[in-house]
């Protein structure tokens, strides 16, 4: 009862959605044994997923005090996939990107139901060049104005 009230006073649900879940096994299919066991470790520690923009951004966070295993990778905005789908006639793409280490952000193309997800094309893993999108969303909600 409580984790359903505090679902409703702050936003998020304590899981991921079929779509979610399906975009993830595509992701961890394609990882070596190491970086499936602590991507899978994470994924189990995730204690809340919020959908802050549906569609374009989706945060988990993790477990007070919780010491969540990290992937070898560092940096804010460390982007460990791409993920490529088949979503009625087009292609969509999916970032999957970490924080220190720590799964924090799909971006991009999230799917919001099991129905939007066709088959899969390509997980690109370590794309160079990847720009997070957190940075337009943040102009979007300030219209344009710099904040100091």
């Amino acid at each position: 009862m409580l984790a359903k009230i505090s679902e409703v006073l702050f936003g998020g649900t304590r899981g991921f959605n079929q779509a979610e879940q399906r975009l993830l096994s595509f992701l961890l299919e394609a990882l070596s044994v190491q970086d499936h066991a602590i991507l899978s470790a994470q994924l189990k520690s995730v204690r809340k997923v919020q959908r802050q923009h549906p569609g374009k951004l989706l945060a988990v966070y993790y477990r007070p005090g919780h010491d969540v295993p990290r992937l070898p990778y560092s940096g804010d905005e460390y982007c460990l996939a791409i993920i490529r789908y088949r979503s009625n006639v087009r292609v969509r793409a999916t970032a999957l990107v970490l924080h220190d280490g720590r799964f924090s952000t799909l971006e991009r193309n999230v799917p919001k139901s099991l129905a939007e997800i066709g088959a899969l094309v390509s997980v690109a893993l370590h794309p160079g060049g990847f720009k997070s999108i957190t940075g337009q969303i943040d102009m979007e909600e300030h219209a344009g104005i710099e904040l100091r």
